[in-house]
């Protein structure tokens, strides 16, 4: 132990006379002015590195020699690289450690200079640098080779992967499994993914991790795992694998050719086309992935199905080749190009529908057909025609019932458009023996004879009655009825067939009436006049019992006795009887002789208990 003592300059002077002498060793002294000290002066001995052995895959590996402190404490080092800062677990300057040995990683491949520095409290010493050349550098990139570059959707490809240093080296360290992302394939028009086989053998898709197993560089496919291809979508497709930042620069191409025909898929050139017009179709043949099939090519014979016969019998059609309109469920003749069959000019595909509503068209070839129709709506045409229906085909006589009129087009589908009021005129049914005539009540509530117009208020081609209007009928006729109707424009294309039977019996009417002279009224039935008839001229008539409106009822059951009285003149014949059954129309008649002398007028009157009485006035 030597004991000094330093004042003022002198001992800045020491200060550096000491740091001469101790070499590389450094010690600092910081105190200022005069004072008393004691330091024991040794050296801190700069390190050897003993080896600097490159490695293949850019590693560096060092060792160097332990250093003892000249004091109490630990001696800790840290290493550069050509000034900078290690990789791999080398200690840093930031980060310096005890260690002796380390691994630099991530080593560029080229020549590098090493230097280890030792660390005691302030003082710190520098080794001599060690060179070392690295020839093999760590993977930087992937090269990516397939057994076949061309191949159909669907089949497989074999791919061999090489990881690769920054000049083109297989890195033979980067070895076993690593977890690799494959893209540069998209999936078939269908949705399937392409996918790459794992080394366990699962097909894993594109975007997803894939364990592939490496040996010294390289992956290679072995009994159809590590590596095998397939590819769904037709086209070109480029592989690219990536793990982090190690991608493939240059991917290889693989054409994928579309596999054979599979299924049709249709499409319509609209999806609302109006019954009987043409919509074209597009027929495409494609392969199980939805692939086009370009090899489905010439003429095919293809049947189309799915479309129903409109209400008036019309047949759904497809044009062939030719144009020719084909039925459904006939095989219709369609030129393919590259897979596709496409309507032009009425042919080839130019379909035609006719009942109105939605409905799914398939085509089908053999095995070939469509698993999804197109699904059309059809809307019906112009109206072209009116339709009449009946609540019931045997209406009562003067007894209402309900007439439906709906507008058609010429498909016999209900023509929608015909909407709002329309003035409909009715015909087909004649005045009952009374003289009632036919009626339709109006939209607003108004009987209208038949022959005139009667509005009519439509919703989507319907006319309903509803609350005994817009087509409450009456019928007063008995018998045979054929309704027609019109709007000036359109008009029912066939009438409606009734049949009017008799209403219940509840009047008395005077028929087959004739008279000696003068001239006999119309109608002549529940009043009758009759004129310039002539002294002693004579009326004769029967007796009937009648509905309402002057129909002949039947088979009244018990007998029946008609009186018949005047209030002048002289009357004969009377009572008369009606028959129980057959028409209650009675056998004989009476006969009216008018005065001898004078002018007159004479009321007859033919009258019965339960039922209304006729009458005939008679005058000269």
């Amino acid at each position: 132990m030597r004991r000094a003592r330093f004042s003022g300059v002198a001992g800045c002077l020491f200060g550096a006379v000491l740091l001469a002498l101790v070499g590389s060793a450094v010690a600092f002294f910081t105190a200022n002015g005069t004072g008393n000290a004691t330091a024991a002066v040794s050296k801190l001995t700069a390190p050897t590195i003993a080896a600097a052995t490159p490695g293949a895959g850019g590693t560096v590996t060092l060792s160097w020699s332990a250093m003892t402190p000249p004091g109490e404490g630990t001696v800790t080092y840290y290493v550069t690289r050509d000034g900078g800062k290690p990789g791999g677990n080398c200690p840093s300057s930031t980060a310096p450690t005890s260690v002796t040995t380390c691994s630099d990683g991530a080593v560029p491949i080229g020549e590098h200079t090493y230097e280890v520095t030792a660390l005691w409290r302030s003082w710190q010493a520098t080794s001599t640098g060690k060179t070392a050349k690295v020839t093999a550098g760590a993977a930087v990139a992937f090269t990516v080779s397939a057994s076949a570059t061309a191949i159909t959707a669907g089949g497989s490809s074999n791919l061999t992967i090489s990881a690769k240093d920054e000049a083109g080296n297989v890195v033979p360290t980067y070895t076993g499994s690593h977890s690799l992302t494959f893209s540069g394939a998209g999936a078939s028009p269908g949705g399937t993914k392409a996918t790459v086989a794992d080394s366990s053998g699962t097909a894993i898709e594109f975007g997803a991790a894939t364990a592939i197993n490496f040996s010294s560089g390289v992956a290679t496919v072995a009994s159809s795992k590590n590596g095998v291809l397939k590819l769904y979508g037709a086209g070109s497709a480029s592989i690219v694998a990536t793990e982090g930042t190690i991608t493939t620069p240059s991917p290889p191409t693989i054409t994928v050719a579309a596999a054979a025909a599979g299924k049709f898929v249709l499409s319509a050139a609209s999806a609302t086309p109006t019954a009987g017009a043409i919509d074209e179709l597009t027929a495409t043949a494609q392969d199980t992935y939805g692939n086009t099939a370009t090899s489905y090519t010439g003429s095919h014979s293809l049947v189309f199905s799915g479309a129903g016969a409109s209400p008036g019998g019309n047949t759904p059609t497809v044009s062939d080749s030719t144009g020719a309109g084909v039925a459904f469920g006939a095989p219709t003749s369609l030129s393919f190009s590259a897979g596709v069959a496409k309507a032009a000019e009425s042919k080839n595909g130019a379909m035609k529908l006719y009942k109105s509503g939605s409905t799914s068209v398939q085509a089908t070839e053999g095995t070939i057909t469509t698993p999804t129709a197109v699904t059309v709506t059809v809307a019906p045409a112009t109206a072209a025609k009116l339709v009449l229906t009946s609540s019931t085909p045997t209406p009562v006589a003067a007894t209402g019932f309900n007439l439906t009129t709906t507008a058609q087009d010429a498909y016999g589908n209900t023509a929608t458009g015909y909407t709002g009021s329309k003035n409909i005129t009715f015909a087909g049914a004649a005045a009952s023996p009374s003289g009632a005539l036919p009626t339709v009540v109006n939209s607003a509530g108004s009987a209208i004879n038949f022959g005139s117009a009667t509005a009519l208020s439509f919703t989507a081609g319907v006319a309903t009655p509803a609350s005994s209007k817009n087509g409450f009928a009456k019928l007063n006729k008995a018998g045979a009825a054929a309704l027609t109707a019109g709007d000036g424009s359109i008009s029912t294309a066939a009438s409606l067939a009734l049949t009017v039977s008799v209403g219940t019996a509840s009047r008395l009417g005077l028929v087959e009436t004739t008279s000696s002279a003068g001239t006999i009224g119309s109608p002549c039935l529940f009043t009758c006049t009759i004129t310039t008839l002539g002294n002693s001229g004579t009326v004769k008539s029967k007796v009937a019992i009648t509905d309402s409106v002057g129909n002949t009822v039947s088979n009244v059951g018990a007998a029946k006795t008609v009186t018949i009285t005047s209030t002048g003149g002289a009357i004969a014949g009377s009572p008369l009887a009606v028959p129980e059954s057959g028409p209650s129309v009675t056998a004989s008649q009476f006969t009216y002789t008018a005065p001898a002398t004078g002018a007159f007028t004479n009321t007859i009157t033919a009258a019965s208990t339960a039922y209304t009485s006729a009458t005939a006035t008679v005058s000269r």
